[in-house]
């Protein structure tokens, strides 16, 4: 070094060795000796709140005492923590709102914005509701302290024990010495508990946890006047409202009945769901509006289901069911929705008519010409009573399909034995010729020609008996 640049340099050091000071006072750097003035002007206490925040005794107080600590800017760990860590954590049920209470405290005041970092936990949604603090002063041991109360809102998402990891709260306040500083402050470790409220609940149906819930549901119809038409169209809206929960958490009603049960009666346009959070007076607001635009397809009665939700009030500790009433309509048919539906149908039935009219008209002329079928004529005679034309019938079939002449004969059974010997009596009326001519069946036998008999047989006009 130049000797003669040495005095610039220690004039140099000592100026900034006269400023230090003053600049880490202006920066909010607190030095190891102001620490232990520090660990009395400012504090943060943690604790855990639930939804029924009120009512002295419940679940909600217990775990606001076994939670409560302190820490200050020394962020070392106090015999409070460690004894709040011993006790046992608060049991909340899945998806119930648990408040996270960040209380800030000083006997000066605070001169600028507290910010606290985020905090993440595993299957746990976390969510600063408030963007606002509440501010209040509180009298302890005859000094008046401001008091900042932040809130943050947690909903467990699973079954579990769930820790809250030591969050920074970085707080500005007016030190005695009339400057700004910075103070940097850790939240004491929080745990507890979640778990399903009851056995009928599920991941596999759709409920929710809030401490009220509400649905309300609109119709309008595109026809003010008259009956509803195919190409009307038909809108119901259902907002569902809960308390001390999150929109993103309310169930839908709408797309999940309507997925198990579809209809094709109308064509289904949903809208986006609309969702809404808010909060006034520390009360958590939360809703959910579905709306479906459903254009009629077609005629007849139209019912629209009801709605049902299971959700767990963690007012009362109760399950209870949510009914949105369904609505009936009658939907009129157009004449090109007729058609639409039933012309299928119609043109089936049309062609099956031309089909059978054509049958009919070439079977009479086929038999114009030609003799009429056995069973037809042997049918004629049954109907008009004749049994002496019905046993000539008979034996006729018998000789063309076995070559027999002799009814009893042709099987040995006892059955047919004493059917055929009442044939032969005249004993038989109409159930039994049909039973007769029913087993009648072909034979052939082979290396065998019986000569004709009972040529009278082919004498029976049969055309005549048309």
């Amino acid at each position: 070094m130049n000797p003669m640049t040495k005095p610039k340099w220690v004039l140099l050091s000592l100026i900034l060795l006269f400023l230090h000071p003053v600049m880490a006072a202006e920066n909010g750097i607190i030095s190891k000796s102001d620490q232990a003035e520090m660990k009395n002007l400012v504090s943060v206490n943690a604790w855990l709140e639930g939804t029924d925040k009120n009512v002295k005794g419940t679940k909600s107080t217990k775990a606001t005492q076994s939670a409560k600590h302190s820490n200050t800017a020394s962020d070392e760990e106090t015999s409070d923590q460690k004894a709040a860590l011993a006790q046992k954590e608060a049991v909340y049920a899945v998806s119930e709102q648990i408040v996270m209470v960040i209380e800030v405290s000083t006997p000066r005041w605070l001169t600028g914005g507290t910010r606290i970092d985020s905090i993440e936990i595993p299957n746990v949604i976390v969510k600063q509701r408030n963007p606002l603090a509440t501010n209040y002063t509180q009298r302890r041991d005859g000094q008046t302290w401001s008091i900042q109360r932040w809130e943050i809102t947690l909903y467990p998402q699973a079954s579990g024990q769930f820790h809250i990891p030591p969050t920074r709260v970085t707080a500005q306040v007016s030190a005695p010495n009339g400057q700004n500083v910075q103070a940097s402050l850790t939240t004491p470790p929080l745990a507890f508990k979640a778990s399903l409220p009851s056995g009928f609940l599920s991941g596999d149906k759709g409920w929710v946890a809030a401490s009220a819930l509400t649905a309300s549901e609109q119709w309008e119809v595109s026809r003010e006047q008259g009956e509803l038409k195919v190409g009307d169209s038909i809108t119901r809206s259902v907002t569902l409202t809960g308390t001390d929960t999150l929109s993103v958490l309310l169930p839908p009603l709408l797309a999940t009945a309507e997925s198990h049960e579809p209809s094709d009666s109308y064509h289904r346009y949903p809208k986006p769901n609309a969702l809404d959070d808010s909060q006034s007076r520390g009360n958590y607001q939360s809703s959910r509006t579905e709306e479906v635009v459903y254009v009629l397809q077609k005629g007849g009665e139209l019912y629209f289901p009801d709605l049902k939700l299971q959700w767990w009030n963690t007012k009362t500790q109760q399950l209870e069911t949510l009914v949105v009433e369904g609505r009936r309509f009658t939907v009129k048919h157009t004449m090109g929705s007729w058609l639409s539906l039933y012309g299928p149908a119609l043109f089936t039935v049309l062609v099956l008519l031309a089909v059978g009219y054509i049958l009919v008209r070439m079977m009479l002329r086929y038999y114009r010409t030609r003799p009429t079928p056995q069973w037809l004529v042997f049918s004629r005679a049954l109907k008009t009573k004749s049994w002496a034309t019905a046993r000539v019938l008979v034996y006729r079939k018998l000789r063309g399909q076995t070559q027999q002449l002799e009814l009893h004969q042709y099987q040995a059974s006892s059955t047919w034995q004493s059917l055929s010997q009442r044939l032969q009596q005249a004993k038989l009326h109409r159930v039994g010729f049909i039973s007769v001519w029913l087993k009648i069946k072909k034979v052939t036998i082979k290396g065998c020609s019986l000569p004709k008999a009972l040529p009278a047989l082919k004498a029976i006009n049969t055309k005549n008996e048309l």
